[in-house]
């Protein structure tokens, strides 16, 4: 790894010129050296100081936040920031100061918000390091791991200094109503370690303005350097500069170790914490790293130290705390100027810039909790910056060292990299070089570097490691460890401090940078095959089986195949992108085969890939666990990334593709359509892993998280179909379900898969969460669609449990970048389909939902609408979407709505618009049925008519209704001036006239008045005639005429020229000789008679279902529709397996092993030829129901009825070819 390179993301960032005057060192004395650090944890900030002024910045923009001038008491010499630490309490931000005065030092606490001091203390000597503790106070469980004389404190900072004290200061946070400055510092009072009465002590030490401390190590006359506070151990860790190393346990305020480093008398200049990942014996690790930092001819040496604890335990808080500290003992040491480390030149001086241990930690919801294991970090690195000057040299050099102690661990762990030794060659320790930072701002001095945490980025082993070598936490440490610091794939981003501005780099890792030249280096001849090869498999990025493998042994295709599998696996897919667009540009030989290779390769990866993720997930839908292990969420990601970059070479393919012929661009297009398809699938059934709603579980098991009840929502969807029904009244269309209609969009295909499982008819809801899932596996079905199938089923899974947290369900539209109309209109239709009309209403008519729809929704929802007696409702859907009219339906619909909400006008408009010549009468029958049923008809007369719009009326009005419309009918004669008609009319209804009924002869009356009236206006001939033409005729004349006698055309046979004339008997012999051909094949009884033979026949008729049809002896595939046999050979990946419930399986069989036989020997000995129907499905069994014998009726009886039916077929067949007459 000794061309690990750092690369700069950014120019200099400067700080603002305020900052960087009062930083300047122009008027300040040697003393005063600029100093600075970042803020430890997620704040973002850097300090820096210089003399008396503080500044503080933000740590990637390096804009200015607060700033402050210190103050002394004497006003000659200004005191001077020697150390400061962030710190927090009360929701508020800042920093602990330590300032130098003529006469000692003051403990400053730094408010940022308020750019002011709010706590100033005096400390005796030169504070050296800072460290705090705790933000709180008092007898909590939050203080209950420190010393009872420390939990009456509140707020408690550890200061030490030149002289040797230790010293841990009360801040007094409890009391904030009086605020000092540094000029106003309180005194500090030093008490023992533990006396009763400390709380008295501390309320008169507040009343006189001091402040507690109590004091662990006494002036010693060796100064303390280094100074760390380790909340999972509760110790301080105390270095000194004579190569001390002191621990305090916070809990006894005791020493627990104390003892000279093996780096002789150097200052411990820096500590850093490194926990392993689950080590048996309760250790974790110190570094200690001693460096003078200012005096020439320095070295860094790093030591680390095992602290082995008697336990390991969870607070209620979740920390993590070690007790009882059984050793401490070094294991590794190593010197940052030795020969092992890329050095141009012997190293003269050596500075450490900062160190910093970074963890990830990673849950584990397969382990038992009867386990009691505490969470462990995951990923555990330490991480230092150094500064080399060698001899000669104009610049330093600088270098970061990353330490993974997970694969420290693994490679034995060695006492040290021993002079010789490569770091080519060490798993556990990798340096990058800084020199392209330290090339573009040679004129700056490094202050400080920090690595983020949130941009750690790891690469993985090339196949994912076996569940079973991982069954327990000891062989997941010391057998398969994923923190591989060789298989990095970038070191986290780092920003370096410095006394101008801020810089920003990434260190990219031993993986990246070799995937970085396979990029650039296509391997498209043998040379660059072999280099690429050798980079892959020095990188570690090759299969285990690959990687045992020597290269000499391997053809340049396997070296090739390994290349592309790598590029693959690693989401490279610019290697093999750039080979296809290369070779599609160029016009030699070989280019094309090179492509056809690139096609196959990846194909045939494809159908390996779906045969595994089959696997994965056939007991994620067999019901035979109620959680998902981790490994095999890792085995769904692995193969859902395979597939989804795969599937981009297809489309790479295809986009680049040149002079193909008619078949190769179907092939191809139905490759990436395949693998389309299948990615999209692995991506459904992920998240339905990571979301709890897979594997499939049983309805009666009881969760504590929402799952999918097929009988619950089956239930609720029965209950409303027949509800529909009701209310219909064969008025409405009764299927107005929003979801049977986005059912019925999907086709017969949906329909026969819904049908596969137990359980299933065809319709909503689905059997299993199998049969949703393979919706993403339809091919001629949109995704939006399936998108929202998927959708609707979530929101009934959230609804059956509405007790239940839901969150993580309501993430699918998220996750798959499913736009916010498409959720809102399907939730709309779902709240429909729940009579929640008015909610359901607003969502249908969100303004983010009308740039979607469904060809069959406005009908749908028009319908659901009309059938729940919503009418004003559905008026304003219908003012709203103004949905297109194509059917005579939906004009019928769209009349309905208008009618019932009394729009006669605007239905009258609508009718003239979308009529026609050969729907008209149809549309104005309806119409004036709906408005007689509705009591429009008067608002109807009102309106103007065309001629053959009235000609309708005047025929609706004569045949319906009886003598209300013939009245209507004579007030639309009067209206439209039409008297003769009207007479007559009227004419008629006297004469039909019931003299009985008084009511009726009344309003008789009343009519002949009004029609006489009107009758007066005409001339005295015309009423007479009009009165004539509607009486009968009494005696009508009747007329004899003679004519000759018609024959019947039946008795004339014509002859057929294509048609040969057949007698009976050769009828009958055809017919015979036809079935015989179609037998079974039964051998014939001896001395048979023709009539018993034909009954033979008949009674075991041949199936005449083509073979292919039936089902094959194999897999069972009966939701297959028959048309896809006839489809191109890549859609057979687009089935998965039929999956048997293996509980219910269990539960069904019972104790006894017959059950177990198959079912088609149990039939062959119940029935031994059974016969098949030409009915049969294709995928179904042909093996007709199991029927006791005794139940069967003798032959015999059922033979006098077959012969007549057969009789009764030939006759008719013979009277159609002219035989019988």
């Amino acid at each position: 790894m000794h061309d690990l390179t750092a690369q700069v993301t950014s120019s200099l960032l400067p700080f603002s010129g305020v900052t960087v005057d009062a930083l300047g060192e122009d008027e300040i004395s040697l003393d005063c050296v600029l100093h600075g650090r970042f803020t430890v944890g997620r704040s973002g900030l850097a300090w820096l100081a210089s003399g008396s002024n503080l500044e503080v910045v933000h740590a990637v923009t390096g804009e200015r936040l607060s700033a402050y001038c210190f103050s002394g008491g004497g006003g000659e010499h200004p005191p001077i920031v020697l150390a400061a630490r962030d710190f927090s309490w009360l929701k508020r931000s800042g920093l602990l100061v330590g300032l130098e005065e003529t006469e000692g030092s003051v403990l400053c606490l730094y408010d940022l918000g308020l750019s002011r001091v709010v706590k100033a203390v005096v400390i005796p000597g030169r504070i050296t390091a800072i460290e705090p503790l705790v933000s709180y106070g008092g007898a909590s469980t939050s203080t209950q791991q420190l010393h009872q004389s420390l939990r009456w404190f509140f707020g408690i900072a550890a200061v030490v200094t030149d002289l040797g004290h230790v010293l841990l200061v009360d801040l007094c946070l409890d009391d904030l109503s009086c605020s000092q400055s540094e000029l106003e510092a309180s005194d500090l009072q030093v008490v023992t370690k533990s006396p009763a009465d400390i709380p008295r002590l501390r309320e008169v030490s507040s009343r006189q303005g001091r402040h507690l401390c109590l004091q662990l190590n006494p002036p010693s006359g060796v100064g303390v350097t280094a100074l760390q506070y380790v909340s999972r151990t509760n110790q301080l860790a105390v270095g000194f500069s004579d190569g001390l190393l002191q621990l305090w346990n916070m809990k006894t305020l005791k020493k627990e170790y104390h003892s000279q480093l093996e780096g002789g008398r150097v200052p411990v200049h820096a500590f850093t914490f490194q926990e392993p990942e689950n080590d048996p014996r309760n250790c974790c690790y110190l570094w200690a790293v001693q460096s003078s930092q200012d005096l020439e001819e320095d070295l860094v040496s790093l030591h680390l130290l095992q602290l082995a604890f008697s336990e390991r335990k969870c607070l209620a808080s979740g920390k993590i705390l070690y007790e009882g500290l059984e050793y401490c003992e070094e294991r590794y040491s190593q010197d940052l100027s030795s020969t092992s480390f890329p050095l141009r030149a012997q190293a003269t001086s050596t500075r450490l810039l900062s160190c910093q241990t970074i963890e990830k930690f990673r849950a584990h919801p397969d382990r038992d909790d009867s386990m009691n294991e505490v969470a462990s970090p995951d990923t555990s690195l330490s991480i230092f910056c150094w500064q080399v000057k060698a001899y000669g040299q104009g610049r330093p050099s600088m270098y970061i060292g990353v330490f993974d102690i997970n694969r420290w661990y693994h490679a034995q762990m060695p006492d040290s990299l021993r002079t010789g030794e490569s770091l080519q060659n060490c798993p556990y320790l990798a340096v990058w070089s800084l020199d392209s930072v330290v090339q573009m701002v040679s004129t700056q001095t490094f202050l400080d570097v920090v690595v983020h945490e949130r941009s750690l980025s790891r690469g993985l082993p090339f196949t994912c490691p076996p569940p079973e070598q991982c069954t327990t936490d000891l062989k997941l440490t010391f057998i398969f460890i994923l923190n591989l610091l060789f298989f990095f794939s970038s070191v986290p981003d780092a920003t370096c401090l410095l006394n101008s501005g801020l810089v920003h780099l990434t260190c990219s890792g031993h993986q990246k940078e070799t995937l970085s030249f396979l990029k650039k280096a296509a391997p498209c001849s043998s040379d660059i095959i072999s280099i690429s090869y050798s980079h892959c498999l020095m990188s570690g990025l090759l299969s285990s089986r690959a990687a045992d493998a020597p290269a000499t042994n391997l053809s340049q295709e396997e070296q090739l195949d390994a290349i592309l599998s790598t590029a693959v696996e690693t989401s490279s897919l610019g290697l093999i992108t750039g080979c296809i667009k290369q070779w599609t540009a160029e016009e030699q030989p070989g280019s094309a085969l090179n492509l056809r290779y690139i096609l196959d390769w990846a194909w045939n990866k494809v159908v390996q890939t779906k045969e595994e993720l089959d696997g994965i997930c056939a007991p994620l839908f067999d019901s035979s666990s109620n959680f998902t292990d981790p490994q095999t969420l890792q085995l769904l990601q692995h193969t859902q990334r395979l597939l989804s970059n795969l599937s981009a070479i297809f489309h790479c393919l295809l986009s680049e593709a040149q002079e193909l012929t008619h078949q190769g661009l179907a092939g191809l297009m139905n490759k990436n359509m395949v693998s389309s398809l299948i990615s999209k699938y692995a991506q459904v059934v992920l998240w339905f892993c990571r979301t709890g709603l897979l594997p499939e579980g049983l309805d009666a098991l009881q969760i504590p998280r929402p799952f999918f009840t097929h009988s619950v929502i089956s239930n609720y969807y029965t209950i409303r179909r027949e509800e529909l029904t009701r209310l219909a009244k064969n008025k409405w269309c009764a299927d107005c379900l929003m979801i049977d209609g986005l059912v019925g969009q999907c086709g017969e295909r949906l329909t026969n898969l819904w049908r596969r499982d137990e359980g299933g008819t065809g319709q909503y809801p689905p059997p299993t969460l199998h049969a949703l899932l393979d919706i993403y596996l339809l091919d001629n079905i949109e995704e939006a669609t399936k998108h929202a199938i998927v959708i609707y089923l979530l929101l009934d899974v959230m609804y059956s449990f509405p007790n239940k947290d839901g969150t993580s369900v309501e993430s699918f539209p998220t996750a798959f970048s499913i736009p916010i109309g498409l959720v809102k209109l399907v939730q709309g239709l779902w709240l429909l389909d729940h009579n929640d009309h008015q909610s359901s209403f607003d969502l249908l008519l969100h303004p983010a939902a009308s740039h979607f729809h469904f060809e069959w929704q406005h009908e749908r929802v028009l319908q659901a609408l009309m059938c729940h007696g919503q009418q004003s409702v559905a008026l304003r859907y219908f003012h709203v979407t103004k949905p297109s009219i194509t059917s005579t339906a939906q004009a019928k619909l769209s009349f309905s709505v208008l009618l019932h909400n009394r729009c006669l006008i605007e239905a009258w408009c609508l009718l003239r618009q979308h009529s026609n010549r050969l729907n008209i009468a149809e549309l104005l029958g309806f119409l004036y049925e709906s408005c007689q049923e509705l009591g429009l008809m008067k608002e109807l007369l009102k309106l103007p008519l065309g001629l053959s719009e009235q000609d309708c009326l005047e025929k609706f009005l004569q045949g319906t209704g009886g003598l209300q419309n013939r009245e209507l009918l004579m007030v639309h004669y009067l209206q439209q001036a039409n008297y003769i008609p009207a007479l007559q009319l009227n004419q008629t209804l006297k004469m039909n006239l019931n003299e009985r009924d008084p009511k009726v002869k009344e309003r008789s009356n009343t009519r002949n008045s009004i029609l006489d009236q009107y009758g007066k206006v005409l001339p005295r001939v015309q009423r007479k005639l009009a009165m004539e033409r509607s009486k009968p005729y009494q005696h009508p004349s009747t007329v004899h005429k003679e004519v000759s006698r018609p024959q019947p055309l039946s008795t004339i046979t014509k002859r057929s020229a294509n048609e040969k004339v057949m007698s009976r008997a050769g009828f009958i012999s055809s017919v015979l000789t036809k079935i015989e051909e179609v037998w079974l094949g039964k051998e014939a009884t001896p001395q048979s008679s023709p009539a018993k033979t034909l009954m033979d026949l008949v009674v075991h008729p041949s199936c005449q279902t083509p073979q292919p049809l039936l089902s094959p002896p194999g897999p069972p595939t009966s939701w297959v529709s028959p048309k896809s046999f006839r489809k191109a050979p890549e859609f057979s990946l687009l089935q998965t397996p039929q999956v048997v419930k293996r509980a219910r399986a269990l539960a069904a069989s019972g104790p006894v092993f017959s059950a177990f036989t198959p079912q088609s020997i149990l039939r062959s000995n119940l029935r031994p030829t059974p016969a098949a129907t030409p009915s049969a499905s294709p995928g179904r069994s042909i093996t007709p129901p199991l029927r006791p014998k005794e139940t069967e009726a003798p032959k015999q009886h059922a033979r006098p009825g077959l012969r007549d039916v057969l009789r009764r077929n030939m006759r008719r067949k013979m009277r159609k070819d002219n035989i019988l007459v």
